[in-house]
C-alpha cells in the first residue's frame, strides 16, 4: 500500500458550528477517523500545518505547504492537502507554479459542508482525493464532487452546489468510478530533481474592469510601490481605448514607463486572452502589456507573484508567462 501524508489546513472540511457561525474545529487526525474506508485504500500520517479559515490564507501559508511538501518528500508516496473551498484553487495554482519536476501527486481537496453535517460532500472528496494520491500519477490536483482537475486549471464557480469547482479552457485530470480514479492521460516521471520555489512577491495588483473605472487608478497603484498590475479585461482582453473618456492606453504605457509590468487578463471564464483581435489590445501590446493568454486568473496571479519573488524583468516574465 502506498505510504501517503495528509496535510490539513482547516477550511469547512474541518468546520464545527460556533456562536460565530462555522470555524475549523477538528483535526487531520479526527477526518481520517471518521472515513474508514481510507484504511483499505493506503497508509497514512496527517500533519497539522493549519486551522484556518482559507479566506485567510496569504503567501506566508503557501510557503508552509511547499515546505511540508519538500521536507517530507522523500517519506511518501503522495500529499492530500486539506483545504478551504473559497481560495483552494489559488493555492492549488501556486503550488503548482511553485513545485517543478514532481514525482509525486500533491491532491487538494475539501468540502462545501462540514465532515460532520448531515449529507455532507466531505467524504466522496475526501476518499476519491487518497484514491488519486495512491496512484501512479504525477503533478498537482484538486479532487472535488468527482473530478480531478489539473491544480493550475481550476476555478470555484458554486458557493454551495457539490459541483463547487470547473476546469478552464482544459479537461479534467480524470474521474472517479467505482473506488479507482479513471484517468485522461498517461503520466511519464520527470527526469529532473523537483524545485521548491518559495519566493513569492506580494507586490502584484489585481484590478478588475467596470465601465466606471478611471485611469488615475494605475497612478494609485504605481505610487504604491506595486511591480505587476493584472487587469481583468472585457471579453478577449478589451479596456477603454483612444475614442473613449476613460482611455486607459496613457496610463498603461505610464505604468510600464515605471517598470511596472502589466498582464491582460479577462472576466470571462473560457478562451483566454486574443490581444491580436482589436486595437485596445494591439496597442497595449506595442506598448509592453502581456497577455496571460488561457490561464486562470489564479494561475496568472501565482505565475506573475513568482516571477516577481524571483527578480524577473519584464521580458524574462513574458517567456515564463507564455512556457507552461
Amino acid at each position: 500500500m502506498k505510504k501517503i501524508l495528509m496535510i490539513a489546513t482547516g477550511g469547512t472540511i474541518a468546520c464545527m458550528p460556533s456562536e460565530n457561525g462555522l470555524v475549523p474545529g477538528i483535526s487531520g487526525n479526527d477526518i481520517i477517523s471518521l472515513v474508514p474506508e481510507l484504511k483499505n485504500i493506503c497508509t497514512i500520517d496527517t500533519l497539522e500545518l493549519l486551522n484556518i479559515d482559507s479566506s485567510n490564507i496569504s503567501p506566508k501559508h503557501y510557503v508552509l505547504m511547499i515546505e511540508a511538501v519538500e521536507k517530507n518528500y522523500d517519506l511518501y508516496d503522495g500529499f492530500v492537502i486539506t483545504h478551504g473551498t473559497d481560495t483552494m484553487a489559488y493555492s492549488s495554482s501556486m503550488i503548482s507554479c511553485a513545485i517543478r519536476n514532481l514525482n509525486k501527486p500533491v491532491v487538494f481537496t475539501g468540502s462545501q459542508l462540514p465532515l460532520k453535517a448531515a449529507g455532507s460532500d466531505a467524504y466522496k472528496n475526501i476518499k476519491d482525493a487518497f484514491l488519486a494520491a495512491s496512484d501512479n500519477v504525477y503533478g498537482v490536483f484538486l479532487a472535488f464532487n468527482g473530478d480531478i482537475h489539473y491544480g493550475d486549471s481550476v476555478k470555484k464557480v458554486y458557493s454551495e452546489n457539490f459541483t463547487g469547482f470547473l476546469s478552464i479552457n482544459s479537461s479534467v485530470a480524470g474521474k472517479s468510478d467505482n473506488n479507482k480514479i479513471v484517468w485522461n492521460k498517461i503520466f511519464k516521471k520527470h527526469n529532473d530533481s523537483p524545485v521548491f520555489n518559495k519566493n513569492i512577491s506580494e507586490k502584484v495588483f489585481v484590478l478588475k474592469m467596470i465601465p466606471s473605472l478611471k485611469p488615475d487608478i494605475i497612478d494609485v497603484l504605481i505610487n504604491m510601490g506595486y511591480k505587476s498590475i493584472i487587469i481583468e479585461g472585457y471579453g478577449a482582453g478589451g479596456l477603454p481605448t483612444e475614442d473613449c473618456e476613460n482611455n486607459f492606453i496613457p496610463a498603461l504605457k505610464k505604468a510600464i514607463e515605471n517598470n511596472v509590468s502589466v498582464i491582460c487578463a479577462t472576466q470571462c471564464l473560457y478562451d483566454g486572452v486574443h490581444l491580436d483581435k482589436y486595437p485596445m489590445g494591439i496597442i497595449s501590446e506595442k506598448y509592453g502589456a502581456v497577455s496571460s493568454k488561457n490561464m486562470t486568473l489564479e494561475k496568472t496571479l501565482a505565475k506573475v507573484m513568482l516571477g516577481f519573488g524571483n527578480n524577473m524583468n519584464l521580458k524574462e516574465l513574458k517567456k515564463y508567462l507564455e512556457n507552461d
